[in-house]
């Protein structure tokens, strides 16, 4: 199915999902990763000979059971965690985690399923980055810049990846657990954000940004926190594939070794439904015919001018003119806030 074409109407009702990283690479990147996984997508087909057509797919659930079956397929239990994989024997629960990864990437196709994933790396702030920021410590002040920046992601992939002939509606945000001193402000993310976004963009009544824990041992089988604490682990999977492919000086190949053979990089391995997905960009214009064009983004941000400028964030081994991502956003964010 062609998407965003006349006569082709979507509108996804999603739960985005939220992890990040203080070690994103050699240069020790700070990131933030959102996955936009829809619990309905309805699809309207209008004109035609018999008039319009209704099509409903309800993504997160078939992705959720997508990853139970290979949890039963492959007896792995564990919580998958990107930065966990290690050893150089390649084991049964890793051909859990390179098939949880392939399931990410086939979810996150235009022509099905229309998950959505945004990233945005940045560096740590200095002293002077941070003095105009509200609160009266230096922890409360750097915790406010790292939700000016997932508010900013928020912001500019929403714009982005969605547009009048695909809308959205987010219903919630999940945060995987509560790494600082208190939770996240919603006040500073989502309540800015109602009034930020386009026409295009939907925020429920009553939308909240909950913490939980990803590990889905905590939860029943059948519990809305089951469900969450599994996407967050999928998020978890996509963010650590990404900083695997673009930012660490390591082999990311297509291998498919045997259980008990010795590879050198499992993490490798692992990543690469991720690369050979990002590496659909090095086609230029003839990326828009992919299923997975706007799909994702990823960018660095950094302080420019008391503003901020945006670069796309490149494989390894690649090399690729900037056709677009968070710079086109118009994301006129201050540096302080």
């Amino acid at each position: 199915m062609v998407v965003n074409k006349d006569g082709i109407r979507i509108k996804s009702e999603v739960i985005v999902y939220h992890d990040e990283t203080k070690n994103a690479g050699e240069s020790r990147l700070k990131g933030h990763v959102l996955l936009f996984v829809p619990v309905k997508v309805i699809i309207e087909e209008t004109g035609g000979l018999f008039g319009g057509n209704l099509t409903e797919i309800k993504t997160l659930s078939n992705l959720l059971e997508d990853i139970k079956t290979i949890k039963q397929e492959f007896k792995a239990d564990h919580k998958f965690h990107f930065s966990e994989i290690s050893g150089k024997k390649w084991a049964k629960r890793n051909y859990a985690d390179k098939k949880i990864v392939e399931s990410g990437v086939k979810y996150l196709r235009q022509t099905k399923y229309f998950c959505k994933l945004g990233i945005i790396f940045y560096e740590q702030p200095t002293k002077n980055q941070i003095i105009g920021y509200g609160g009266k410590t230096k922890n409360e002040k750097k915790l406010r810049f790292d939700e000016t920046l997932l508010r900013m992601l928020l912001k500019g992939t929403v714009h982005y990846l969605y547009n009048n002939n695909h809308r959205i509606r987010i219903s919630k945000i999940v945060s995987d657990g509560q790494p600082y001193r208190r939770k996240l402000s919603e006040l500073r993310i989502i309540d800015r954000l109602i009034i930020e976004v386009r026409d295009y963009v939907e925020i429920s009544e009553g939308a909240e940004l909950i913490h939980l824990s990803s590990d889905q041992k905590r939860y029943e089988l059948d519990s809305k926190e089951y469900q969450h604490a599994n996407m967050l682990q999928l998020a978890d999977m996509l963010l650590g594939s990404t900083i695997h492919s673009c930012l660490r000086e390591s082999k990311v190949e297509k291998e498919v070794p045997q259980i008990g053979d010795f590879v050198e990089d499992k993490k490798g391995i692992i990543a690469y439904p991720v690369k050979e997905m990002l590496d659909k960009r090095k086609r230029g214009h003839g990326f828009k015919n992919s299923s997975h064009y706007k799909a994702f983004t990823i960018s660095k941000a950094f302080i420019k001018n008391d503003g901020w400028g945006f670069e796309n964030v490149r494989t390894k081994e690649i090399s690729i003119s900037d056709i677009g991502q968070l710079t086109l956003l118009d994301v006129q964010e201050k540096v302080y806030e």
